[in-house]
């Protein structure tokens, strides 16, 4: 989709948010940055980074922090790479051309409506944005009364794609049963639990996981009415309240840590910490992929290596990443699980 035929429209609700923040990061010719693929475990990689508009001159998004990857749930080929502090960036073909979708330094997180997928709802500063022409236009569908409240992650309900969930730096769950009309406070978790990355486990509809810094990991049973953190489960696995990522997978969830990895099979009732060569308590761990249809495939990436495991996590095999940035973002290409995408960072995520 050529970027000339893309055309932003924001509609501004109380104060201007989509259209006021700071010029996304710069783009640049020549540099290690961006999108990576490999379909070798990582022993060959393609950069995958082009900006559309720039093919001829090869500028590309080298300079972008990448945060996160979407997939299209009606067509993997189309994905979409939330940055860090350079907008929202869209691709129709695989990663190998990108357009910038929305330009907006405060873009946070993204969710797509799973029987809707040209319906899009953004993390963007302190607004919820929406699009329903797979982010060619988009408006506000909430916007908070303080610049300061930010909405820090947003999801759709897999079994009431009506339902849009939006998490707030203020300590608010809000909800909107309504596709994003009218919204209410579903949880109150408290100033100081700020919950990111929320997804809905896909074998357990009304169970909810995301992160939350200095907490570690969270879970919501009913569908985000109240959560609970694994405090007691975690007491003995020093630095697993420093969060980095997590994986779910049909029997639970793996999660990376500072302390490292952890893995459930049984929906978070007991955990395991898994052996790693980088060592024990790994500071460097950002990102991490679990094959959904082979569990036992592991990835995880740090500041110079990603490592793939192909039984469970107890032997390693290391790659060399083919960027001098840190692994910040890994995901399956649900197409084709041979293929594993890769946002690289100069920053942690």
């Amino acid at each position: 989709m050529p970027s000339s035929n893309i055309k932003l429209f924001i509609v501004l609700m109380g104060i201007a948010l989509l259209g006021a923040a700071c010029t996304p990061g710069s783009v640049a010719s020549v540099a290690d940055g961006g999108v990576w693929a490999t379909s070798s475990g990582g022993e060959q990689w393609e950069q995958r980074s082009t900006i559309y508009e720039d093919r001829v001159s090869k500028k590309a998004i080298t300079e972008v922090n990448a945060k996160k990857f979407v997939f299209s749930p009606a067509d993997p080929r189309k994905v979409f790479l939330v940055s860090r502090g350079s907008g929202l960036w869209f691709s129709w073909n695989q990663g190998y051309f990108w357009d910038l979708v929305l330009p907006n330094s405060g873009v946070a997180d993204l969710a797509i409506h799973p029987e809707n997928p040209e319906r899009l709802y953004a993390a963007v500063g302190s607004t919820v944005a929406v699009s329903t022409d797979e982010g060619a236009h988009w408006r506000s569908t909430y916007t908070s009364d303080s610049t300061s409240t930010l909405v820090t992650s947003v999801a759709v309900s897999p079994s009431n794609p009506d339902t849009v969930y939006a998490a707030t730096n203020a300590g608010d769950l809000l909800v909107s049963d309504d596709n994003g009309i009218s919204w209410r406070v579903h949880a109150a978790l408290g100033a100081g639990t700020v919950l990111e990355k929320m997804q809905f486990h896909p074998q357990q509809p009304r169970t909810m996981y995301a992160l939350a810094a200095g907490k570690g990991l969270a879970r919501s049973e009913d569908a985000g009415a109240h959560w609970a953190f694994f405090t007691d489960a975690f007491s003995s696995f020093s630095g697993a309240d420093d969060p980095r990522d997590y994986a779910l997978i049909p029997s639970g969830i793996v999660y990376a840590s500072t302390h490292g990895l952890l893995r459930s099979l049984n929906q978070g009732h007991d955990w395991t910490s898994l052996p790693l060569i980088s060592s024990h308590q790994d500071a460097n761990l950002y990102a991490l992929a679990v094959n959904p249809q082979n569990p036992l495939e592991i990835f995880y990436g740090t500041a110079s290596t990603l490592y793939h495991s192909l039984d469970g996590g107890f032997n390693w095999i290391p790659r060399q990443l083919p960027t001098t940035r840190r692994a910040s973002s890994l995901a399956f290409y649900p197409a084709d699980l041979r293929l594993l995408f890769m946002g690289v960072s100069l920053t942690r995520n």
